[in-house]
């Protein structure tokens, strides 16, 4: 047993079921959404930086993933409003309302972007593309582990996201089936009992802090797993401070699954 294998607790090692946060902790969906901002960038933003291609590539480069991270973050907050309304939203309804925010945010003019420009944008959500740690990873944790993803993206989204991606999962959870969005006890309960899993015996895997929290309050064991898109406001003395029962900084879920002891 190696240093790492020492540090993780006995009762994570021998859980019977993972639940997945997926989007962000087993999805790049940076990657792809910064890409189409890219294509579609406002036409003036080359006249606010050096006349020289490469200025004017890194100008559209940074502002394409500001406007990625913003748009995120303005859709996480729009969730949680939703969650303490009790409402539910779908998808595309959530991402199109974020994006109008977020261009009001940034300086972006409504009329910068035609309805289909739109519609690339937020359909762009729909291509993101899994880390490359996240297939193999779950591939190898199923040899000996329940696999469920408990998301709060829509059945379709995350049915389409995983046969194009090669992700693996056992079962998946949503947030449109259940009639909430995590932090939604509801969420975790449901899993819970979809899995005949008592306190202990299963925990949530997720790169959002927030997420792991909710869980476990409902008796799920957390692991948290650093991704570079995710968190990006909260550092690593934070999240050690939060004392969740694993923590992965490096090598995401390959690395997972060999620190519980699955074949490697």
């Amino acid at each position: 047993m190696t240093a790492d294998d020492a540090s993780t607790p006995a009762a994570i090692r021998s859980i019977k079921a993972l639940t997945f946060d997926i989007i962000g902790t087993c999805t790049d969906w940076h990657s792809v959404v910064s890409s189409c901002l890219r294509a579609h960038a406002p036409v003036n933003l080359a006249s606010t930086s050096s006349t020289s291609a490469s200025d004017t590539a890194s100008a559209v480069n940074g502002w394409a993933s500001e406007f990625a991270h913003n748009w995120r973050s303005a859709f996480f907050t729009h969730l949680l409003e939703l969650h303490e309304r009790q409402q539910m939203m779908s998808g595309a309804d959530v991402y199109k309302i974020t994006l109008k925010q977020t261009m009001e945010k940034l300086g972006v003019s409504e009329h910068e972007w035609s309805d289909d420009v739109i519609q690339d944008l937020i359909k762009s959500w729909e291509t993101a593309s899994a880390w490359n740690d996240t297939a193999p990873g779950l591939r190898l944790l199923r040899k000996k582990i329940v696999l469920l993803g408990l998301t709060n993206g829509t059945t379709i989204f995350t049915i389409n996201t995983n046969r194009r991606t090669g992700m693996e999962f056992d079962g998946i959870i949503n947030s449109d089936i259940v009639g909430a969005y995590k932090p939604n006890p509801k969420m975790y309960q449901t899993a819970m009992k979809a899995l005949g899993a008592s306190e202990g015996e299963i925990a949530m895997v997720a790169a959002h802090a927030y997420d792991l929290e909710a869980a476990k309050k409902c008796g799920f064991k957390t692991i948290y797993i650093r991704r570079a898109t995710e968190d990006m406001d909260i550092d690593d003395a934070a999240i050690a401070a939060k004392e969740f029962d694993l923590v992965v900084n490096e090598g995401g879920l390959v690395e997972l699954a060999r620190r519980l002891g699955c074949e490697v």
